[in-house]
């Protein structure tokens, strides 16, 4: 029985996965037809870029780019600026920066003359969190990082009237993980049952987005995001 695929490292910890006769997994052909996919896109990013500058024409901002200090986000900076777009930069700060990535990200900014917003997350919620999530033996960590984030760069586009976000998300580095791995860091009523079942109290001082306003942002508000590697 085979137990690990023949392309990549993945195996049956994954109860998902599957192979084909050559022995390669379902993760791996999903990816590539993924790939597949973006690669017949890419012809449409100039169109894409002029869009972002005609929807953000008299404003002062046409895109918003969350910026880690890591290399895909501040590689998604550079094209940007390259590309001749004006973006805010935003930063999550929830305790756990280090002082390289944040030295990353004054260095961009300042090199690259784009403003920079940075947010501050109430530490002692977020710790409180964390903790919940830990002792309840939640598989996916970060989805708390993530939903945060996603709450945060909503409400700052909607702010500053940005209909655009550039992300640093791509197919090629992160196109395989299995399902059963992490639940859904969109599920504000799962993080707020985990955070009372381990707290005996209600979730109240963090950003947070239910899938009614995530809708609302992205139907009504018409904010869209895009994945600008994928393109490169």
């Amino acid at each position: 029985m085979q137990i690990v695929c023949k392309n990549c490292v993945m195996d049956l910890s994954s109860e998902e996965i599957t192979f084909d006769e050559k022995g390669v997994c379902n993760f791996c052909h999903q990816a590539q037809k993924s790939l597949k996919e973006i690669e017949a896109e890419k012809h449409k990013l100039p169109e894409i870029i002029e869009q972002i500058k005609k929807d953000g024409k008299g404003k002062k901002y046409n895109c918003l780019i969350g910026l880690s200090g890591g290399t895909d986000s501040s590689t998604v900076l550079h094209h940007a600026v390259q590309l001749g777009l004006r973006p805010l930069a935003l930063i999550f700060d929830n305790g756990y920066n280090s002082s390289v990535a944040d030295e990353n990200v004054l260095k961009m900014v300042e090199k690259l003359k784009v403003p920079l917003y940075r947010y501050v997350v109430d530490l002692k919620k977020f710790s409180e969190l964390q903790s919940a999530f830990i002792r309840g033996g939640a598989m996916n960590l970060e989805a708390i990082y993530d939903h945060i984030l996603m709450a945060i760069i909503y409400e700052t586009a909607n702010k500053h009237k940005i209909g655009w976000i550039l992300s640093g998300g791509n197919t090629s580095t992160e196109s395989i993980c299995p399902s059963s791995w992490g639940e859904d860091p969109r599920d504000l009523r799962w993080i707020k049952s985990v955070y009372e079942a381990n707290t005996g109290k209600k979730l109240e001082g963090l950003p947070m987005i239910p899938l009614w306003k995530e809708q609302y942002y992205r139907l009504i508000k018409q904010i869209k995001f895009i994945r600008l590697l994928d393109y490169y």
